[in-house]
C-alpha cells in the first residue's frame, strides 16, 4: 500500500464516519452495499477496471501479481468478483436489518467516536498485515491455484481476529 491509497482510505473513513453520525448505520451500510455491488459489476464488465483499481490501491501486490503472470491476476480477480458479490449481498441484508431496527428503535449512534476510530483503526493494522502475508503467499506459491487456497485462508483468518475484536469490544461495553 502506497501513501496515496492510505490517504484515501483515511478519507473515506472520515466521509463514512460523518454519514454514520448524520444519517445512521442503516442507511450508511446501506450505501455501502450499493458501492460493493457497483464494484462488482464494473469488475466483472471490464477486466481493466480490477488492473487500475488493485494498482492503485495495492501497487506492490500488483505488482507481484504481474510477475506471476495473467493466470494468478485472472485467478485473484474473478475471486475478487465473487467477493464483492457476496459482500454486497450480505452487507445489503445487514442494512435492511439495521433500517428495520432504526424505526423501533434509536440505532443512531451505537459506536462512538472512539470506538469507531479504535475499530477502524485495528482494522487498517490488521489489513496492512495480511497485505504483507499475502504478498508473502504469492511468491511462495508455485500455482493460482495455491495462490487461491492461501487467500482463502487468509480471508478466514481475517474474518476471525475482526469478528473476536468486536466481540471483545461489545463485550467489554457489557461488562
Amino acid at each position: 500500500m502506497n501513501l496515496k491509497s492510505i490517504g484515501i482510505m483515511a478519507l473515506l473513513l472520515v466521509v463514512i464516519s460523518l454519514i454514520y453520525n448524520t444519517v445512521g448505520i442503516g442507511i450508511t451500510t446501506l450505501i455501502l452495499a450499493i458501492i460493493f455491488l457497483i464494484q462488482a459489476v464494473l469488475f466483472s464488465i471490464k477486466t481493466e477496471y480490477y488492473d487500475k483499481f488493485l494498482s492503485f490501491m495495492n501497487p506492490r501486490l500488483y505488482s507481484a501479481y504481474n510477475e506471476k503472470g495473467s493466470d494468478f491476476i485472472n485467478k485473484k480477480r474473478r475471486m475478487q468478483i465473487i467477493c464483492y458479490y457476496i459482500l454486497s449481498v450480505v452487507t445489503g441484508f445487514n442494512a435492511f436489518i439495521q433500517i428495520r431496527l432504526m424505526t423501533k428503535i434509536d440505532t443512531r449512534y451505537v459506536f462512538s467516536l472512539r470506538e469507531f476510530l479504535a475499530f477502524a483503526l485495528g482494522t487498517l493494522g490488521i489489513i496492512f498485515l495480511i497485505d504483507y502475508i499475502s504478498i508473502l503467499a504469492l511468491k511462495k506459491s508455485k500455482t493460482a491455484n495455491e495462490d487461491l487456497v492461501w487467500n482463502i485462508i487468509i480471508g478466514i483468518v481475517l474474518a476471525i481476529i475482526l469478528i473476536g475484536f468486536v466481540s471483545f469490544d461489545i463485550l467489554n461495553l457489557i461488562f
